[in-house]
């Protein structure tokens, strides 16, 4: 149809090639395509391919030079399906990177299920899809396999085609589309092989053209995948819940802890204050005794009691001094002095402190010490008799209630 036309000569081929329109898809296409379908992991994922279709002398030929992922799909009875929304955000990517191209076809991956053709996919691609031009990419990531399904002549079903030819250019567009849409993966981490319930899938041939048959029913498929993805679903919540579980568990980890810390900490911060307020205690006690108690005062040899007059200055001395040849004595009008009272009569004496009554032994009460044991019985200090009697290196090593032998 376009004479002026050169099909790419830079291209390998993928399978064998039969009659029919032939699919050359660019090689960052495919690159792109096989990560995005690994990187969904077990999750089946949708995807939309862009590019032009053309007649070359007859033969009709698909180039797919671009593919947008299916974003904003929706699930119901298993199956994924393109919304309103990702319509829409196919046709603003198309005009921001793929310019001049149109939607040639779609992606579904299934993992774990080969390229069986999925007629409820089918017939969904008969009714979204139902151009010549437009094909179905059938992708299993685990498996590494891919088929193409097209139109038969009649367009009355999809058949596979027999292979396709992968082809090398400088694809800016997509490789900018591949730098601002790279394909992340999904939450759900791939379990091993083992893990999917693979279907019954014999391959046979008929009049040399290659088919897949299952022996499953497309309702036992269906059945299938939503059993997969409630098990995923579950699996899914299990993980957060545990990862939940286990983020808590440190954090009242450190919690405690950092409380059993402190509270051993204040547990020595207690007896402490408990151990000072004991000898704080005893302190007060002890002066309160020497207070209460005039026997507890130490008693000065030169103390002066209160009733001994003070004694009249000696004014002998002073009369017939001169200062500046001036006499000084008493004063000139001073009556002569009065004899001096008799002396009182000395006052009975005191009882001393050793008249106290001092037993043999004395039991130790709780704030005591040897100092004030001494003062009580004796009036002054005879600790280091005590001590010496009781066989004691140190005078604060007494305990309450324990026995003291007194001089």
């Amino acid at each position: 149809m376009n004479e002026y036309f050169a099909l790419p000569t830079n291209i390998k081929q993928i399978g064998s090639i039969g009659e029919g329109m032939r699919v050359y898809m660019e090689d960052y296409v495919s690159t792109y395509l096989s990560q995005y379908a690994q990187a969904g992991g077990y999750d089946e994922r949708l995807a939309l391919l862009v590019g032009r279709y053309i007649l070359i002398d007859g033969q009709p030929i698909l180039f797919i030079s671009g593919a947008i992922q299916g974003k904003y799909t929706e699930e119901k009875d298993g199956l994924l399906y393109f919304t309103d929304r990702t319509k829409a955000y196919a046709d603003a990517m198309i005009a921001e990177f793929f310019e001049g191209s149109e939607l040639v076809g779609w992606l579904q991956t299934q993992p774990g299920y080969g390229i069986f053709l999925n007629q409820q996919y089918a017939a969904y691609h008969f009714k979204e899809f139902p151009k010549i031009n437009q094909v179905m990419f059938v992708m299993d990531p685990l498996e590494n396999v891919n088929a193409f399904y097209t139109y038969n002549d009649e367009r009355s079903s999809l058949v596979e085609s027999r292979g396709y030819f992968i082809y090398y250019e400088k694809n800016t567009n997509m490789h900018e589309y591949m730098l601002a849409n790279k394909a992340t993966e999904t939450e759900y981490v791939p379990q091993p092989a083992a893990y999917v319930e693979m279907p019954k899938i014999e391959r046979v041939a008929e009049d040399d053209v290659p088919a897949y048959i299952s022996t499953d029913t497309p309702e036992d498929m269906i059945r299938k995948r939503q059993e997969q993805r409630s098990a995923k679903r579950s699996m899914k919540e299990n993980k957060r819940t545990l990862n939940l579980l286990v983020s808590m568990s440190a954090v009242l980890f450190v919690v405690c802890f950092v409380l059993g810390a402190g509270l051993v900490q204040s547990q020595n911060r207690i007896e402490t204050v408990e151990g000072q307020l004991i000898q704080l205690s005893a302190a007060y006690r002890n002066l309160y005794m020497q207070v209460a108690n005039p026997v507890f005062a130490p008693i000065s040899p030169n103390a002066t009691s209160p009733d001994t007059e003070a004694e009249p200055a000696d004014n002998e001395e002073a009369e017939g001094r001169e200062i500046d040849g001036i006499p000084v004595g008493a004063p000139i009008n001073q009556q002569p002095a009065t004899a001096p009272a008799p002396a009182p009569a000395p006052a009975p004496a005191a009882p001393s402190p050793t008249a106290r009554t001092v037993p043999e032994t004395y039991t130790i009460q709780p704030g005591d010490s040897l100092s004030a044991i001494s003062l009580y019985f004796y009036g002054f200090d005879r600790v280091a008799d005590i001590l010496v009697l009781n066989n004691l290196a140190d005078a604060d090593m007494i305990i309450a209630g324990s026995t003291i032998l007194l001089p």
